[in-house]
């Protein structure tokens, strides 16, 4: 290349506008600091997630429709389920953290944002929220379990 395509080339490069930072990915680039209701709400999760891990595995669909046919489900229950549920059909592994720790993972956030969603009665942004995490053949499933626990843990 000779020095005058050269130069012209880099005159060009100067003149580009630089683009603004997308406001969704500042956002999400925040630290979400819990209120001390979500403290609770999350270090109830965190407990029911522990216990899951004893829990055995059951059929998902079977649970759902287990529990779809009972009043009056507890919120361990639907708990139970719901993270055994998480563990067989998240696209990635979820991080939860032990109960009491100071800092949350995404996935706590992710958590708590679906909590707050079903709570507004935004159902389909908790849908939404489940879709992101959970692959397509539970879905369904996941969003049953999520609310009903929502519900659960209101009944507290």
């Amino acid at each position: 290349m000779s020095a005058s395509h050269l130069a012209l080339a880099t005159s060009d490069i100067r003149e580009v506008p630089a683009f603004r930072p997308c406001p969704t990915a500042l956002q999400l680039a925040q630290r979400h600091e819990p209120s001390a209701a979500e403290r609770l709400d999350l270090d109830r999760l965190r407990w029911m997630a522990l216990r899951s891990q004893l829990a055995p595995r059951p059929d998902l669909e079977r649970a759902c429709f287990l529990l779809a046919g009972e009043t009056g489900v507890s919120f361990e229950r639907f708990a139970i389920a719901f993270f055994r549920g998480l563990q067989a059909r998240a696209r990635l592994p979820m991080t939860l953290y032990r109960p009491g720790a100071r800092h949350m993972s995404d996935d706590e956030v992710w958590l708590l944002r679906l909590v707050a969603a079903w709570r507004r009665g935004e159902d389909k942004g908790a849908a939404a929220l489940v879709a992101w995490r959970v692959e397509a053949s539970g879905r369904r499933w996941m969003r049953f379990l999520s609310a009903g626990m929502v519900r659960a843990m209101d009944e507290l």
